[in-house]
């Protein structure tokens, strides 16, 4: 019985362990870090997580008083005791945020009105005009059993907003997708598909929330694939942490110059379906500054861009109805019972993706389009149109 009970304790705190290196690694990535440094931080991170259930197995596992041998928590050294404590205390959090998601989040990851799930490598094998789905660049992970990287996920979701008269008008329709992650994998043509979906839902507006290259060699490849939606509709855009490692200024007025429309740090107002609708962004915590209080009137829906959606409290306190994320990739990688386990955000994995509504402000978080790196796990890239009834 006794060696049950250290084979518990040992797995827990193995458990703990783990639990509190993704807690800091989480939110470590939603400040202006320098990039080689949470890579490093990231490398470090992996390397403990590995070697830590051994290190507990020399010094408190195995031996005439281990753990695993029949051994009491209580015979172990002080510091290993407080070790011990410590990380099994950590599973507490990790039992709370499984409960979470097994009766709140993962329903409002999965929220939408309809979905449509295109399998575009699939799709390419039949089509001629797509011939680079998969990019040039070489990742192992690309070969990962039941990589989602290159299928699309568009969807419909839907909005209320306070106006009580608000159903008895059609609704404002906002394209929104974010995290392209130019990189070369997946290929230009993936790109060159996911627009051609934006273009069939016939949106009101379009808005990118940051995240649009992370090899600057595909700027002009990038522009000319997105070139296209200026016709159709107002565009809208901001930047995000990717974009700041490198000449993000150049990045803004390129993409600007090609007819997106940048909103970071100010706002613009315009007339869609008959109503009065203001967009705003903030790149924070990477760049700039928050755009200016938007509470006056004549003004029917508020739409913040913010990169992380860390920044709700910010939209709540200042008078935004809608704000528009993206940052967390809804952790690429969503596990059976757990869910997701990695997003970059002060909240962990609390919005990694989905529709949250918080108090007067609605909150969507998008899963994104690309990635770094070229992994997705019951987590597909996501193009979604918002219909905001307002």
């Amino acid at each position: 019985m006794q060696q049950l009970i250290g084979w518990f304790i040992f797995l827990l705190s193995c458990i703990g362990h783990t639990e509190l290196w993704v807690m800091v690694v989480n939110r470590s990535h939603a400040f202006s870090l320098n990039a080689t440094h949470l890579r490093i931080f990231r490398t470090l991170h992996e390397l403990l997580i590995v070697l830590f259930p051994w290190l507990l197995l020399w010094n408190c596992g195995l031996g005439r008083r281990g753990l695993l041998t029949g051994g009491l928590l209580s015979e172990q050294t002080a510091f290993w005791k407080t070790i011990l404590w410590i990380t099994m205390s950590a599973t507490i959090p990790w039992f709370v945020g499984i409960l979470r998601w097994q009766w709140k989040r993962r329903f409002e990851f999965s929220k939408v009105a309809t979905r449509e799930i295109f399998d575009v490598a699939l799709i390419a094998q039949q089509d001629a005009t797509l011939r680079n789905i998969r990019g040039s660049r070489w990742h192992p992970l690309i070969f990962w059993p039941w990589n989602e990287i290159l299928t699309l996920e568009v969807n419909v979701k839907q909005i209320q907003t306070s106006n009580p008269q608000a159903l008895t008008r059609r609704p404002v329709r906002i394209a929104h997708f974010s995290d392209l992650h130019f990189i070369d994998c997946p290929g230009v043509d993936f790109y060159r598909f996911m627009v051609v979906k934006v273009l069939e839902m016939q949106a009101d507006a379009i808005v990118f929330t940051g995240d649009l290259i992370d090899k600057p060699e595909l700027m002009a490849t990038a522009v000319e694939i997105l070139r296209p939606l200026t016709k159709t509709a107002p565009c809208f855009f901001i930047l995000g942490n990717h974009d700041w490692r490198y000449d993000y200024e150049h990045f803004r007025t390129t993409l600007a110059a090609s007819g997106w429309k940048c909103v970071a740090g100010t706002h613009e107002r315009m007339q869609l379906a008959d109503r009065n609708v203001l967009f705003a962004g903030s790149e924070l915590p990477w760049i700039g500054a928050a755009p200016p209080s938007v509470n006056h009137g004549g003004i029917d829906l508020r739409i913040l861009l913010s990169h992380s959606p860390d920044h709700f409290r910010f939209a709540q306190n200042n008078g935004y109805d809608v704000m528009l994320s993206g940052h967390t990739h809804g952790g690429q990688v969503v596990l059976p019972i757990i869910g997701p386990v990695y997003a970059p955000s002060i909240y962990g994995v609390s919005f990694a993706a989905g529709l949250f509504r918080l108090h007067q402000l609605t909150l969507h978080v998008s899963r994104g389009i690309g990635a770094k790196e070229p992994l997705r796990w019951h987590c597909r890239p996501e193009l979604t149109c918002l219909e905001i009834y307002c």
